[in-house]
């Protein structure tokens, strides 16, 4: 009888042990941060409004340098003409070298200022399209009780590429595993979805 009471007691304290564990972890798991990963570079790559407006720039930046082209051939003969049609100091020689001079100092400065023109435009699209893709990201993972989204790479590393291997060195995030919401942040932005909209079906964390 002694001993079938020591049983029930061991098997008491075994099982009040085995559930004091089970507590503490679910507790532990519910205090913990909820963490997921973001590929940064694959969200500009997939993003559509992203990829069209720098499609229109490129558009915009192959006009200029074709006026700009046509502009130094123009220049570019008037030279050819200088040498061709008129003798070295004479009073239409000067003439003709400084309006040559001027017309290519003012190509220099107008060339020198829409270079600056189009890398702010430039500046302006992706910082634009970054912080868009952060607030959806700040709204999704509030929606979704993530406490933190790191930055990673996705891209695997070519280990006869040097660049790649350093880079894939000094990646902050060297392992995840079904934390990744790329793809849910990126179905949101190309649907238009607002950052403040809840998520459909299926743009929760896998």
């Amino acid at each position: 009888m002694l001993k079938v009471k020591r049983l029930f007691s061991l098997t008491a304290i075994l099982v009040t042990a085995i559930f004091v564990n089970f507590v503490a972890e679910a507790a532990n798991a519910q205090s913990g941060t909820n963490v997921a990963v973001i590929d940064i570079p694959m969200v500009f790559k997939g993003h559509a409004l992203f990829k069209r407006q720098m499609e229109d720039f490129k558009v915009e930046v192959e006009a200029a340098e074709k006026t700009i082209g046509a502009e130094r051939d123009r220049i570019t003969k008037m030279i050819q003409e200088l040498s061709s049609q008129y003798k070295p100091g004479s009073p239409d020689y000067k003439v003709k070298e400084e309006e040559v001079a001027r017309q290519q100092s003012e190509l220099q400065v107008k060339m020198t200022l829409q270079k600056k023109d189009f890398m702010e435009k430039e500046a302006r699209i992706y910082f634009n399209v970054y912080d868009q893709v952060k607030r959806t990201v700040a709204a999704f993972a509030e929606r979704n009780n993530i406490a933190l989204v790191l930055r990673y790479n996705s891209t695997e590393i070519e280990a006869d590429n040097r660049q790649s291997v350093l880079e894939g060195i000094n990646r902050p995030v060297i392992y995840q595993n079904r934390i990744d919401i790329t793809q849910d942040v990126l179905a949101l932005l190309n649907a238009g979805v607002p950052a403040t909209a809840r998520p459909q079906n299926g743009l929760i964390p896998r």
